[in-house]
């Protein structure tokens, strides 16, 4: 588990430290303060053999995933590419540091030849560097092992015939040269508006129903929904759908039909059993949830993420939010959650941390907390 947190050079972030980081941390602010980059950070550094995720994080802004014009770009600070990104943390694991840096550097281009145009004495290439952009991010790895690794992406357009070359595929979009990270953490992120596709929700419940962990994320989805009895899958056209038997109900009810909180809250307790042992990041985690039922709500997230050792990182506008996540946490036998509030002075964005006893206090006397 991770407990503290430095980043530098990343979107609109000079230098930043987040310390300490909990098994469960909300991370709150005004609106653009920084908070979903402190997100993006995490979810680069426990991807660091993955390079294409400094696209995905942009096109989740909705940024032009395949325009040369922003490609990678966009993650440094004011644009300027010739400082590094550096994001870095330490754990539970022991003195050693993860770090992660991240630079834009030439991209060394190559036209493909066809072996038997070559043996015919023909020189025509089958793909021309044209079509790849100039530069290539590189992710530059250091495990807390000590280990150090490299991989590194680009951006390319359609081959003039279909080849694969060093590690990439045809088609526009996103090349890499990854090294595997041996027993590296998984982690997933949630963003505000998106939603997985139907089929991708029913394989990771069908999977969970395998365990016969089923009842554990309907805890998650109780709160919102008491009727729910149980859920089922049910192909529709050759698409299993997630359907919901209700109390009262004479048929099942498709999931996506019962609301914004029922489906984060699915998507949320799919995820945290996907990435079992690593970490779940989620943008505005109140989203679709009433205040009333985020105590309970965020009791049982504290339950499943010692279950299934997963460190949840979160933003949130809602000071109800976090009042309720302090009150649902202090119960518990060890107090495992962090709070952050993001500023900026001077221009620069800065943390401000609020421990138990500070939250105690900041919350009986009508503070502001957010």
């Amino acid at each position: 588990m991770l407990t503290k947190l430095t980043i530098s050079n990343f979107r609109n972030i000079e230098s930043l430290t987040l310390d300490p980081l909990g098994r469960i941390t909300l991370i709150a602010g005004k609106n653009g303060v920084g908070k979903t980059a402190v997100l993006e950070a995490l979810w680069l550094l426990s991807g660091p053999d993955l390079p294409e995720l400094g696209g995905r994080v942009s096109a989740m802004r909705g940024l032009p995933t395949f325009g040369r014009e922003y490609i990678f770009r966009d993650l440094f600070r004011n644009f300027d590419s010739g400082k590094s990104i550096k994001i870095a943390a330490n754990g539970d694991w022991g003195s050693h540091l993860r770090k992660l840096e991240i630079c834009l550097q030439g991209h060394e281009q190559f036209d493909v030849f066809d072996p038997k145009v070559l043996a015919s004495g023909k020189t025509e290439p089958l793909s021309v560097s044209s079509v790849e952009d100039n530069n290539e991010i590189v992710f530059k790895y250091r495990h807390d092992d000590g280990t150090d690794y490299i991989s590194r992406a680009w951006w390319a357009a359609e081959h003039v015939t279909p080849v694969t070359h060093r590690g990439g595929s045809t088609g526009v979009g996103i090349r890499q040269e990854s090294h595997p990270i041996p027993g590296r953490p998984s982690s997933a992120y949630l963003p505000v508006l998106s939603r997985d596709d139907p089929e991708t929700i029913a394989t990771r419940l069908g999977k969970l129903q395998l365990q016969g962990d089923e009842a554990m994320i309907m805890s998650l989805i109780l709160p919102i929904e008491p009727r729910l009895e149980r859920l089922i899958l049910i192909s529709i056209e050759n698409t299993p759908v997630i359907h919901a038997h209700l109390r009262g109900m004479t048929r099942p009810v498709p999931v996506h039909l019962l609301g914004e909180g029922v489906n984060r809250m699915l998507r949320l307790g799919l995820a945290m059993n996907e990435v079992r042992g690593g970490m779940l990041l989620v943008d505005e985690i109140e989203n679709g949830l009433h205040h009333k039922i985020q105590k309970k709500v965020f009791a049982t997230l504290g339950k499943l993420a010692e279950v299934f050792d997963v460190q949840i990182v979160a933003t949130t506008h809602s000071g109800e939010c976090i009042r309720a996540a302090h009150w649902a946490l202090e119960s518990r036998s060890e107090y495992e959650f962090a709070y952050h509030r993001l500023d900026v002075h001077d221009g620069n964005v800065v943390a401000v941390g609020y421990d138990r006893e500070m939250l105690d206090t900041a919350i009986e006397f009508n503070m502001g907390i957010r």
